[in-house]
């Protein structure tokens, strides 16, 4: 999956059964963290799902780089990925979620599809 040649404002949704992997790009001008604690924020208040555990951070087998929470709720449950390339001042936001059942399986498909990211290609 190449990144590097999505434009700002754009998004990528992948459906498998109940599950779905979401990618948006977005431009950012901020600090390496970005707007994980809003995101954190909206699904908890807005969506009434629960934070699991702590963010952590992440780097796939290309060098892609961030961090990381997983989530979940009563009918769901995902993990949430966000990448900041100061850079080429853009933010990737990767939301992989879907229904309970199946979940654990459907995770190493979206670990695959995280890990096949580029975000190296020249701009």
């Amino acid at each position: 999956m190449d990144v590097s040649r999505s434009k700002a404002g754009r998004s990528l949704m992948l459906f498998k059964g109940a599950h779905k992997f979401l990618v948006t790009t977005s431009p950012w001008m901020g600090g390496p963290d970005g707007p994980l604690v809003r995101q954190q924020r909206l699904m908890e208040r807005g969506q009434g799902l629960q934070i699991d555990g702590d963010v952590s951070d992440f780097v796939t087998s290309w060098g892609l780089q961030g961090k990381t929470f997983a989530y979940y709720g009563a009918k769901l449950a995902g993990r949430f990925w966000q990448v900041v390339d100061q850079r080429r001042k853009s933010l990737v936001q990767i939301d992989f979620y879907g229904a309970n059942d199946g979940l654990s399986e459907a995770m190493d498909d979206a670990r695959g599809m995280l890990d096949s990211m580029d975000l190296e290609a020249p701009q």
